[in-house]
């Protein structure tokens, strides 16, 4: 087969990526759908509870996944035969499965507890199993979602998951508005809605399973995976360690009101990041070997920062009236500067899956586990030190510190393995345009008014208006003006 052209390439990371994109903000669109609800419905400490039944699933999925689903990223296109590849998929869901079968007796027989250890409390302790099951059910998803990426079916992959939003929304709602369960709402209908989920994908996927498996890739798997599960563990602790000190030096009011702004400052996740990296991680091993490769990676980098700049500009400069009509409730306000903090900690640390090449090339994969681990203590360290002196703004600081020594560590190391080039002028160009821009819109007034919004606008168009200018190349521009009169040709 022909070696793609840089353009091609490209354009099916974009077009992936739009596509994705719209199955990642489906599949994570809930969570901001409801948060309106969560900040009105529940008080401020009740919210906390539920931020940290979350940190509770998400830090035990992490392990009980047993990386079997990085492991076949790394592995699916070590084989082109079609019958192989069915042996390596099967062998990524039978130690998935095992995983989700461990974490399900887990979640069972320790609720009590794990409710206990977090709330002093039995109260929780059927939350906590409930959430641990759909946890379990969710990485098995997990899986079963990155199989239809291998296949390139991103419009099924767009259905399961507006189906997910459909049923999982409306089973929230119902539980919350009309049987008044309170925090359980939440975590019943959504583990209810993982449950329909898995069997939807799983006969979507079962062409692709086979009831044989591979014994050689049992073993690369594990060894593989097993570094994976550490490193899965230290990116979630990592995520919430500030709450967990937010919790143990200010309390779970704090907890709730940081965790809503951080939530709505992870939706670079959704809208970009989450997208990018799912059509990324099979294109790079797909392609690693091409001719064009190194040029490919290089503009690949400096197009992920140019977009997600751009979203991270224009919700950071918008975040005071985001929070104000997400939320509705006073308590919540003061924390509007922790939305563009997070956005930016998010936006560095999404490169990581693009600079760590050599790492994921030459499956040194413990180097991640040194670099993620050397940086939680560092976090750990700087929680105990400045949040109990300048409260949850800290934690906000220090993630952002946390995550940019992070995408250092990881360049410096997986650069010795595998060089990466960067464009350093453009980037410094996108990163200086859009960082100016905020401080700016910081300048104007904090009311929130018609004045202060035309302000926001001008400041984000003139921005635009310079990243099109100087940092676009002359290609770039003709591709785009060909694109717009092939557009307005249409509308004729």
């Amino acid at each position: 087969m022909a070696e793609k052209s840089l353009l091609q390439k490209i354009k099916e990371a974009g077009s992936h990526t739009l596509i994705y994109g719209v199955g990642s903000v489906l599949q994570t669109l809930l969570s901001f759908v409801l948060l309106p609800v969560y900040t009105r419905y529940y008080t401020t400490e009740v919210y906390g509870i539920l931020t940290l039944l979350t940190l509770c699933s998400t830090l035990t999925g992490s392990v009980f996944y047993l990386g079997a689903s990085s492991a076949l990223s790394r592995s699916y296109f070590d084989y082109a035969d079609e019958n192989d590849r069915k042996k390596v998929i099967s062998t990524s869901l039978y130690i998935t499965l095992a995983g989700a079968v461990m974490q399900i007796a887990f979640g069972v027989l320790s609720g009590g507890l794990l409710s206990r250890y977090l709330f002093g409390t039995d109260k929780y302790a059927v939350a906590v199993m409930i959430i641990l099951i759909s946890s379990a059910v969710a990485f098995v998803n997990t899986l079963l979602y990155l199989i239809l990426r291998f296949q390139r079916h991103s419009l099924r992959v767009i259905f399961v998951n507006l189906i997910s939003l459909l049923v999982n929304a409306s089973l929230i709602l119902y539980f919350l508005l009309i049987l008044k369960i309170g925090v359980m709402a939440p975590v019943l209908g959504t583990c209810i809605s993982q449950v329909l989920v898995l069997f939807i994908l799983f006969w979507s996927v079962r062409k692709c399973i086979v009831k044989d498996y591979s014994r050689k890739e049992i073993s690369i798997q594990l060894r593989f995976g097993i570094p994976q599960i550490i490193i899965g563990l230290a990116t979630y602790v990592l995520v919430w360690t500030d709450s967990f000190f937010i919790n143990k030096y200010l309390g779970l009011n704090d907890v709730g009101v940081y965790g809503a702004a951080y939530k709505l400052g992870m939706m670079i996740q959704a809208l970009f990041v989450v997208p990018f990296s799912q059509i990324w991680a099979p294109m790079r091993m797909e392609y690693r070997h091409d001719n064009n490769a190194t040029e490919f990676t290089r503009l690949i980098i400096t197009y992920y920062f140019f977009i997600g700049m751009a979203i991270t500009t224009v919700v950071s400069i918008f975040s005071r009236e985001l929070i104000m009509l997400v939320t509705g409730k006073a308590a919540y306000f003061a924390a509007f500067p922790v939305i563009s903090i997070v956005m930016f900690a998010y936006l560095l640390y999404g490169v990581v899956n693009i600079i760590d090449n050599g790492i994921l090339f030459s499956r040194k994969v413990i180097y991640h586990v040194y670099i993620f681990w050397s940086v939680i203590a560092i976090k750990v360290v700087l929680c105990m030190l400045f949040i109990p002196r300048y409260g949850y703004m800290a934690a906000a600081y220090i993630t952002l510190i946390t995550y940019g020594l992070m995408v250092t560590l990881v360049y410096v190391v997986s650069n010795h393995l595998h060089k990466i080039e960067f464009e350093n002028f453009r980037l410094f160009k996108i990163m200086v345009c859009g960082l100016v821009a905020y401080a700016i819109a910081l300048l104007l007034p904090s009311e929130i008014n018609l004045f202060s919004c035309l302000g926001k606008i001008s400041i984000l168009s003139a921005s635009f208006v310079f990243m099109y200018l100087f940092v676009l190349n002359h290609r770039e521009k003709g591709k785009i003006s060909a694109i717009l009169r092939a557009t307005r040709m249409e509308d004729n």
